[in-house]
């Protein structure tokens, strides 16, 4: 005979059967982004979590330049001291193509690097270095052609007086046809991709824009930028007193039509503008002075009327990489050190660090929100 604590044990287990609510278990997607570091190692980190979620560890060097496939479905990697390439694979994190562009006691250094809208051509600026016995001969930068299913460079050119190349690292981006390639420095110099030769030199200093100087852009793609269209800042002086001064800069790469718009005093230097998921606003860095004198001040721009929205000062590290989560909702500073710092982008706000357990060696690609 069941006894009555039983029975009532077993009333109390049936009604909260019934009676229970069945939990409705929701997770947030992930937003993820890929950045290297110290040794050899690809972190990939959730932007939502704001911490490390998975590894991809390379067997070659350390991670120096990162791009993302136009179709959004591999990383290509180039690394530091084998002057390596590889694709990896994002959905399985792995290595389905890797090749070292040196040869023997010659090394190729790459520095600059852009992919074609078919996802099977890289373009790059290359110097070649020949180990000798007694000491090193290190040639001049040539523009590159690197073919990923051939796995070496393909073609290469010589640069002419007209674009004379005294650096070796370069933002490009290649037009949406694949016929032009792009190259931005002190001035823009466009390329014919079938021939490698010089087309067009937009001469910045004589835009509308009084002495244009120079023009910086991101090295890495912004998830949110317009499709085919190059977004960044621009740093001018007038022709009297030199004062120096910033603005916006919009590059159509399909027509090679630009548009500068002058903005106010320059800062000592700024980094690369990023966007909100609906262009709305733009985000960068601005950093007055050095040293002891240094000020680093996140600023906030309306994209549509060019002005300056906000601005706040934060403890800025002596040298600093600029991010933004695609969602347009988090400032990302990282780059030298162990840490992202992850900033709130309405408030200016610090939210908190993601610890990456290894110095950063790469730029930060971001992969761009569901549809984009």
């Amino acid at each position: 005979m069941r006894t009555f604590s039983a029975v009532l044990a077993m009333c109390l287990c049936a009604i909260s059967a019934v009676a229970a609510p069945a939990k409705t278990v929701t997770s947030t997607p992930a937003e993820l982004m890929y950045l290297g570091v110290w040794p050899h190692t690809i972190l990939v980190v959730d932007a939502n979590q704001e911490k490390v979620v998975d590894k991809i560890d390379l067997p070659t060097d350390i991670a120096r330049t990162m791009l993302l496939s136009p179709d959004k479905t591999k990383l290509i990697v180039s690394t530091l001291r084998d002057n390596s390439i590889l694709t990896i694979d994002l959905a399985t994190k792995k290595i389905e193509n890797c090749f070292s562009l040196n040869d023997g006691p010659s090394s190729l250094r790459i520095g600059g690097l852009t992919t074609d809208p078919s996802g099977r051509l890289l373009y790059a600026v290359g110097t070649a270095i020949d180990k000798k016995i007694d000491h090193y001969e290190i040639g001049e930068p040539k523009l590159m052609v690197i073919d990923l299913a051939a796995k070496k460079v393909t073609r290469s050119a010589e640069f002419g007086k007209d674009d004379a190349f005294t650096s070796q690292r370069a933002s490009m981006k290649v037009s949406p046809d694949g016929k032009l390639l792009y190259m931005f420095r002190q001035s823009i110099f466009v390329y014919d991709t079938s021939t490698l030769k010089l087309v067009k030199k937009i001469e910045l200093s004589k835009a509308e824009a009084p002495e244009t100087a120079s023009m910086s852009l991101s090295p890495v793609e912004d998830p949110n930028a317009v499709p085919g269209k190059v977004t960044g800042i621009f740093n001018s002086s007038d022709p009297y007193v030199h004062q120096r001064v910033f603005g916006i800069a919009e590059v159509d790469l399909a027509t090679q039509d630009y548009e500068l718009t002058p903005i106010g005093p320059s800062a000592t230097s700024i980094q690369p503008l990023l966007m909100s998921p609906d262009r709305k606003y733009g985000y960068t860095v601005a950093i007055y002075g050095t040293n002891g004198n240094r000020v680093t001040e996140f600023w906030v721009f309306d994209m549509k009327t060019r002005k300056l929205l906000n601005k706040h000062e934060f403890v800025g590290r002596t040298r600093l990489n600029f991010g933004l989560t695609a969602d347009g909702t988090k400032l990302l500073i990282y780059n030298a050190g162990f840490e992202i710092e992850v900033y709130d982008a309405k408030t200016l706000a610090m939210r908190s660090t993601i610890d990456l357990h290894g110095d950063t060696t790469s730029n930060l690609v971001v992969m761009p929100t569901a549809g984009k």
